[in-house]
């Protein structure tokens, strides 16, 4: 049960450092319980973006807060992935995601916009009562003291604003990570580069290779040695989103980049030698694409919330994900149900401890595991050539009609602990299970903690 639908007892002031994915989606849930929120963006809503993949895990909390029609009108539902060979174009095998299995989840695997997830999620939180500001830069956050417990950014501007709560949602590069661990972040190039494009309908339309693209209920995937590519129709069929994923600097294409979604790239400067005319057309028609790089932190990050208690991470800034995979807003809007779920049982301020310590137990776990399955799907399509990929092309060319109750159980299986997940459920679980009696054994021997609320009371962001 994603949504929640209680007022806490107790109210605060949350500062939301990010407005994306997952600093939205945490702004709803908490304007949903009763909490007061302001979310902090630097950008606008205008901004290059690619598309996104809405797993069933992440289509049933959004069909539960937007409802079914609307969540259709914004996506496509995908079927299947038909795996191609990228320098030809051969097809190798298909993944049917099965009717049957999709039930089992209770969702579906979904494709969208990230502008459109964006505007949804932004009116979400806007019409529960967050206000968000564009254009806001943060500069410094600061961590509260003995003598004023809130912790505060500082704005480009000058403006110093406070919070009982700040949570950064501020993405990979989080400015708010460097505060919670004392240390500047240092993550080492974890070998892969991801390009994604964006290409319009009216240049696909015509095109006997590239329209079927465009009007299929897939997420068609072409392997390569070193390299991947992949793509699915968004925006009703108005554009087609595409991502190349450059593996290990092997393939000729240029590495580096940014841990971001901001740096643009000429697609004219991508070796095309070894993909298919299909392939290379797409690409031409945009003429840059959005680079990032994929940075690798073997320990991950151990601390989620600060030492004070009030400084918490949420999405990429607590895991950085494998950019360009098929979890990484899942698992952010994920944080954000579990994060909201808690904070509306708050009756008093001394819950605040259980609840963080709660919502990174609940959550650090699946986020590796959801991880390194983007990760170890990558890597499958970019095997060089040898028995390797040979065994994995003969894997994949099962057609549909080959399938049998076996093969179906055989995919439910694995993929059974990401996509029937609910977080909601799993943060009423802990309540019921834990959070419920820190309340109850304080109540029943009637400690008096108004004092603790007084610096709250007097506070407004």
């Amino acid at each position: 049960m994603p949504t929640v639908t209680r007022n806490a007892t107790l109210t605060l002031d949350f500062l939301i450092v990010g407005g994306g994915v997952g600093g939205l989606a945490v702004a709803y849930v908490l304007s949903n319980a009763g909490h007061r929120v302001r979310v902090l963006e630097k950008r606008d809503l205008d901004v290059p973006s690619g598309g996104h993949r809405l797993p069933p895990n992440f289509s049933k909390i959004l069909r539960q807060w937007v409802g079914e029609e609307e969540l259709h009108r914004l996506t496509t539902q995908c079927v299947g992935s038909p795996f191609h060979r990228l320098s030809t174009g051969e097809n190798v095998g298909y993944l049917h995601w099965k009717p049957a299995v999709m039930a089992e989840t209770g969702g579906e695997f979904l494709l969208i916009h990230h502008d459109d997830l964006i505007r949804l999620l932004y009116k979400l939180a806007t019409d529960a009562g967050a206000k968000v500001d564009f254009n806001a830069q943060v500069i410094a956050v600061q961590r509260g003291s003995d003598d004023l417990v809130n912790p505060s950014v500082t704005l480009a501007n000058g403006e110093v604003l406070y919070a009982d709560i700040l949570i950064g949602a501020d993405g990979s590069k989080s400015l708010v990570r460097d505060v919670v661990l004392e240390e500047e972040d240092a993550p080492q190039p974890g070998g892969l580069t991801v390009y994604t494009g964006v290409v319009k309908a009216e240049d696909m339309i015509g095109d006997p290779e590239l329209e079927p693209l465009l009007m299929a209920d897939e997420f068609p995937i072409w392997m390569g040695e070193h390299r991947a590519f992949c793509g699915h129709p968004v925006r009703g069929r108005k554009e087609f989103y595409f991502g190349i994923y450059s593996w290990d600097n092997l393939d000729g294409l240029p590495q580096g980049g940014e841990e971001s979604w901001e740096e643009l790239f000429p697609t004219d400067q991508i070796n095309q030698e070894n993909h298919g005319p299909a392939v290379q057309r797409l690409i031409k028609k945009v003429p840059q694409v959005i680079r990032t790089q994929f940075m690798s932190r073997p320990d991950g990050i151990p601390d989620w919330v600060d030492a004070t208690g009030r400084i918490v991470l949420l999405g990429d800034a607590a895991h950085p994900p494998y950019p360009g995979g098929s979890h990484a807003g899942s698992m952010a809007v994920e944080d954000a149900v579990v994060l909201g779920s808690l904070f509306s049982h708050l009756r008093t301020m001394d819950q605040i401890p259980s609840f963080l310590s709660a919502y990174q137990e609940l959550r650090e776990r699946r986020c590796d595991l959801a991880k390194l399955g983007d990760i170890k799907n990558g890597k499958m399509a970019v095997m060089p050539a040898g028995p390797a990929a040979d065994a994995r092309d003969e894997h994949m060319r099962h057609t549909v009609d080959e399938w049998d109750e076996g093969m179906m159980k055989a995919q439910f299986d694995e993929i059974a602990e990401i996509f029937l997940y609910d977080a909601g459920d799993a943060a009423e679980e802990w309540w019921v299970n834990w959070g419920r009696f820190h309340h109850t054994v304080r109540d029943s021997i009637s400690l008096d903690f108004s004092g603790l609320t007084s610096s709250y009371q007097e506070m407004s962001v």
